[in-house]
C-alpha cells in the first residue's frame, strides 16, 4: 500500500477534491429525490450550453481513453498505457455488469421525451441508466493522470474536466445523478486498485534513474 499512499499524498489537491465534490454530490442524491435532482439540473440549459456539452461529453468515450493510450505508448510510458488500459477494460467491465444486474431506465424513458430536455440524436433511451459508463472511464483516466502529473494546478483541472463530463451526462439527459456519482465511484476506485497492482517501477528498469526522470519531465 506503499505506492497508493504515495500517490495520494503527491496528488492530494486532485483526492481532496474529489472526496469533496462525493460528499456534496451524495448528500444531493440523498436529500433530493431523483426526478426533481435530475429536472434541477436539466432545465438549465441554452443552445450554447447544448453544443458545448455535447463535444465535451466526448471525453468519456472509450475512443479518447484509447487516444490517450496511443499518445503515452508513442511516447514509450509503457507502464503508464499498461495501467490505463487494464483499468479501462476492467471499470468499463463493472459498469456493464451493474447495468445488467440493476437496471435502471434512463432520463428520457422515465419522464418521456416532453418533460425533459432532449437532444435529437444525442439523447438515448432504455434501461441501461445505472451507472454512467463515461463517468466511469473519464473519472478513471483522470485519477491516473493526476496521479502521473502531481500537483495542486493539475489536480484540480483534471478533476474539473472529469466532473463537467460527468454533469454534461445530466445535462443531455442520458443519466441521473447518482448514475454519475456510482459511475465516478467505479473509475476511481478501479484506477488505484490497477495503480497499486501494477508498479511501474516494473518499467522503470529498463531506463537508467536519470533517464526516466528526463522521459517524464520531456512529457509533461
Amino acid at each position: 500500500m506503499k505506492i497508493l499512499r504515495r500517490a495520494l499524498t503527491k496528488s492530494s489537491a486532485y483526492f481532496t477534491g474529489y472526496l469533496f465534490f462525493t460528499i456534496l454530490l451524495s448528500v444531493f442524491c440523498f436529500c433530493v429525490n431523483k426526478s426533481d435532482g435530475f429536472l434541477l439540473i436539466n432545465h438549465f440549459h441554452n443552445g450554447l450550453l447544448d453544443n458545448f456539452f455535447m463535444m465535451f461529453t466526448q471525453l468519456g468515450n472509450g475512443l479518447f481513453a484509447i487516444g490517450i493510450m496511443l499518445f503515452l505508448l508513442i511516447r514509450k510510458k509503457i507502464g503508464w498505457t499498461l495501467q490505463i488500459g487494464v483499468s479501462f477494460l476492467v471499470s468499463g467491465l463493472v459498469v456493464q455488469l451493474m447495468k445488467h444486474f440493476l437496471p435502471s431506465p434512463r432520463p428520457k424513458m422515465y419522464f418521456g421525451s416532453s418533460t425533459i430536455h432532449c437532444i435529437l440524436g444525442v439523447t438515448r433511451t432504455g434501461y441501461s441508466s445505472f451507472p454512467s459508463g463515461h463517468t466511469a472511464t473519464i473519472f478513471m483516466l483522470t485519477t491516473l493522470l493526476a496521479i502521473y502529473f502531481p500537483g495542486r494546478k493539475s489536480g484540480w483541472f483534471f478533476l474539473g474536466i472529469a466532473v463537467l463530463t460527468g454533469f454534461s451526462r445530466v445535462y443531455l439527459s442520458q443519466h441521473f445523478p447518482v448514475d454519475v456519482l456510482a459511475g465516478s465511484l467505479v473509475g476511481v476506485l478501479v484506477s488505484m486498485v490497477f495503480y497499486q497492482l501494477i508498479p511501474l517501477k516494473i518499467f522503470e528498469k529498463k531506463f537508467p534513474k536519470n533517464e526516466w526522470e528526463h522521459q517524464s519531465v520531456k512529457l509533461r
